[in-house]
């Protein structure tokens, strides 16, 4: 489950590159330029549970690359009245504790729209997801302090504010501000995981000379015919019980919400959801083994609200839920779930979702939707 995860991430992206670069006939002649981007980075960890409140005063910095196009064509200006850049960012980071807490490696695909880049001053914001690699993890025996990581395969979330200052047609400056999230999307226990914010600068470097077409907006132009719709998906992972278990308990799920376009490409949303997670179960098990006919239902019921950020083939979902039935209770009553959804017909779709009590990540799962 965690590679395939993780290899969907990468697939997608591969799409959405190959997508982009295919072009439409009215703009053939327009080539995205591929650019190499170089910076740092320096930061601090948030000390989000006590589990990890006495390791985490130290500053962690990262050196980071990316490879990247950035897109001119005219139907993808079309849908934000901007030019994105998607591609592939290989990022280091030492988290400034070798013994405890160690490094990691990770690369991520992204998406990073920009606002106004024709300007010599621009502004632009990514989102990226994908497979990270950590050096130290949680260990009874020789590593009991790092409630950070349980799995030296886990995943990296970012997200990204980057202001931009174009030196030349083919070099740009930037400093950015990134939340980096590294977990194994509770896949394993323990999963405190690791919320560490960063300021970062660098350069990016054009292996063409970087021309922006300049087009005028049509604001009568409509993208989406259709101004609500339902969602309804599947979903999957398998998670542990305790930490240090080496054990996976399936999590299923189901859910369905509403969606409501308010502009061009932004829609609001809202719904239910149902998930049996069998590692709940398993805690439930061990908890009431003395008195099994006490033990509570592990099934549990939310309702969600939410936001889409829609850009053609891709949904970039943040929702809020809330339980109306959890008879054994979860960390927190609320939670917070952030995915991308990736349409690959008219109607199906199929996605990477983080389900989070608070900065903990409660379960990264898969997941197959229908749109109606």
């Amino acid at each position: 489950m965690r590679p395939s995860a993780a290899g969907m991430v990468l697939l997608i992206f591969l799409d959405l590159v190959s997508t982009f670069n295919a072009g439409c006939q009215e703009d053939d002649d327009i080539v995205n330029p591929i650019i190499l981007g170089i910076r740092g980075h320096y930061g601090f960890i948030i000390p989000h549970s006590r589990a990890i409140a006495e390791i985490s005063n130290s500053d962690p910095w990262g050196i980071e690359a990316d490879l990247s196009w950035h897109l001119m064509r005219e139907r993808i200006w079309k849908h934000c009245y901007c030019y994105p850049r998607t591609g592939f960012s290989l990022s280091y980071f030492n988290f400034d504790n070798p013994e405890i807490m160690g490094h990691s490696v990770a690369i991520y695909p992204y998406i990073e729209p920009f606002v106004r880049p024709q300007n010599k001053l621009s502004f632009s914001f990514r989102f990226g997801i994908g497979p990270a690699i950590v050096t130290k993890i949680y260990d009874a025996e020789t590593n009991p302090d790092n409630f950070f990581f349980s799995d030296h395969l886990s995943f990296v979330v970012v997200l990204n504010a980057a202001i931009n200052y174009r030196l030349n047609n083919r070099v740009n400056t930037r400093v950015a501000f990134n939340y980096n999230h590294i977990s194994n999307g509770g896949l394993k226990e323990p999963n405190v995981g690791m919320n560490f914010p960063t300021l970062n600068a660098g350069f990016d470097y054009s292996f063409t000379e970087v021309r922006f077409p300049v087009r005028v907006k049509d604001t009568m132009r409509v993208l989406y015919t259709d101004k609500c719709w339902f969602d309804a998906y599947l979903l999957g992972t398998v998670k542990n019980a305790e930490k240090g278990e080496d054990q996976g308990y399936p999590v299923i799920g189901a859910g369905i919400y509403y969606n409501f376009l308010v502009g061009r490409i932004f829609a609001l949303n809202a719904g239910t959801e149902w998930i049996s997670d069998y590692s709940v179960k398993e805690k439930i098990r061990r908890l009431y083994s003395n008195n099994p006919e006490d033990a509570p239902d592990h099934n549990r019921a939310a309702f969600l609200v939410g936001l889409n950020l829609l850009f053609g083939r891709f949904s970039f979902i943040h929702q809020w839920g809330i339980y109306y039935y959890e008879p054994h209770p979860a960390r927190n009553r609320a939670y917070q779930r952030y995915g991308l959804n990736f349409r690959f017909t008219e109607s199906l779709y199929f996605g990477i979702n983080i389900k989070s009590h608070g900065h903990v990540a409660d379960l990264m799962d898969a997941r197959l939707g229908i749109i109606f």
